[in-house]
């Protein structure tokens, strides 16, 4: 099957935990240690790179399958079903013995949140099991690999055998190996960081070797730069209920303007009304739009 979009990365399951007696001390989340907090709300569902960005594709119209790693247990399961209800293709799917990825988020009442993580299964998704001769999408969507550079080499050499582009916001352990990283950028077609991200690659981003970079700072602004031009664009203001997400609900959304054809401000702007959207919600996947939504955001 010929997909628009392939993604790569993690697949979790996400539980959320709002309370408004979270006590915040500067940028620190404390709780008193052998005591009880009182839950207002909690919300299950599902999260990781992968998964996030390929529900967003679909929803706004574009065949989407993703390259993830889930555990053979009843929350692989609960990753499977969603994704199924959503029409994303599972053909790509892996599992193994270890348990399926989890994160508790604990949210405050401003929308900030601490993320307890286990990454489990999503630790061993394995570029030697991906079936690469069937992959042939017009773009790959690669998210963080946990610092598995192996697989990213792969994702290149098979986009370069397909004429495939590739989309790439790297995730934390990818960063921190800049230069390593830097020797592919020149790869990729848009490089997707956040502000502080972006401060630690070296060099000015204009001239990191991608051929577009975006990006954002939270609730502020969202900057896409190709060569010379550089588009900056205020983000929109809303109600934030929680933040998770917002990253991967731009960076699918700017993406599939490009897949689209849009011009540049075009797509950068239904990047940040997909990262606004989510925002109003709890979960990363709840306010990603759909197609005719994103046509009321846009106007």
């Amino acid at each position: 099957m010929n997909f628009d979009v392939v993604t790569f990365g993690s697949a979790f399951v996400d539980v959320y935990l709002a309370s408004p007696d979270f006590k915040k001390v500067g940028k620190t989340l404390c709780e008193v240690y052998g005591g009880k907090v009182g839950i207002k709300k909690m919300v299950i569902t599902t999260g990781g790179g992968a998964t996030n960005t390929a529900v967003g594709l679909e929803r706004l119209g574009l065949q989407t399958a993703c390259v993830c790693c889930v555990g053979r247990d009843d929350w692989g399961l609960f990753i499977r079903k969603e994704l199924h209800r959503e029409g994303v293709s599972q053909l790509y799917i892996q599992q193994v013995a270890e348990p399926t990825s989890y994160s508790t988020i604990l949210v405050t009442e401003d929308g900030g949140r601490t993320a307890l993580v286990f990454r489990g299964a999503s630790n061993h998704l394995s570029w030697s099991k991906v079936e690469w001769a069937k992959l042939d999408p017009a773009w790959f969507y690669v998210s963080s690999l946990g610092g598995d550079f192996n697989m990213l080499t792969k994702i290149v050499r098979q986009a370069e055998k397909t004429g495939a582009k590739i989309a790439l916001n790297p995730g934390s352990q990818e960063i921190v190996a800049a230069t390593k990283l830097k020797a592919f950028l020149p790869k990729i077609e848009v490089l997707i960081l956040n502000a502080d991200e972006a401060k630690i690659l070296p060099g000015d981003e204009t001239k990191c070797g991608a051929k577009m970079v975006a990006i954002t700072a939270g609730r502020k602004w969202a900057t896409l730069i190709y060569g010379k031009k550089r588009i900056k664009l205020p983000a929109i203001q809303v109600k934030t209920i929680e933040e998770t997400g917002a990253g991967d609900a731009f960076g699918c959304g700017l993406v599939a303007g490009l897949v689209k054809g849009w011009d540049l401000e075009r797509a950068l702007k239904l990047g940040i009304a997909n990262g606004a959207a989510v925002t109003e919600h709890y979960g990363p996947k709840q306010g990603l739009l759909f197609a005719p939504e994103a046509e009321q955001w846009l106007k």
